[in-house]
């Protein structure tokens, strides 16, 4: 059995629970600053991921997002959230466990979540370094965009994928 195979098995997700924003947050900058500083130099990812956190403005973005997140163990080593919209807001694996399976176990449970909401389109600003990963996932790109952080600019993609509401999820149309 290859050993990402193996790992994701053991792998579980469930939805955040409270007091767990804090792991979320070291999530979330370990990963842009380790990993996204691939394709975004040094200003763009403190822009995007500051060192410094107002962490009460965090629980209440955490709160009302309401992530799942993807458990080895009692380690969280993702999560992601889908809104009623089809919106993909937060989608970050640790970056020692990435090409493990982790994003695909999220993903698939986002799409439980949209077959659920009854959600047919599922759409996502994603990083330069998280588009080849989207895009095994079916994601298109509709259109390239850059964002303002403060002072600093990024490029990022407008992806959208359609999901098909008969059956199963996981039905591509």
């Amino acid at each position: 059995m290859q050993w990402a195979g193996y790992y994701a098995v053991m792998l579980q997700v469930r939805r955040y629970r409270e007091g767990e924003e804090l792991h979320l947050w070291e999530l979330f900058r370990g990963t842009i600053q380790a990993v996204n500083i691939r394709d975004y130099d040094q200003a763009q990812v403190d822009a995007w991921a500051p060192a410094e956190m107002d962490m009460e403005r965090w629980r209440r973005r955490i709160a009302g997002i309401r992530p799942f997140v993807c458990l080895d163990g009692e380690v969280i080593v993702g999560y992601a959230d889908l809104q009623t919209d089809g919106l993909v807001g937060h989608f970050y694996v640790h970056q020692e466990h990435q090409g493990r399976g982790v994003g695909r176990r999220l993903f698939r449970r986002l799409e439980k979540e949209a077959f659920n909401l009854g959600v047919t389109t599922m759409h996502a600003n994603v990083s330069i370094t998280a588009r080849p990963f989207f895009e095994a996932l079916g994601f298109k790109v509709e259109q390239q965009q850059e964002v303002a952080l403060g002072e600093v600019r990024l490029t990022n993609f407008r992806m959208l994928r359609r999901l098909a509401q008969e059956g199963t999820p996981g039905n591509r149309s």
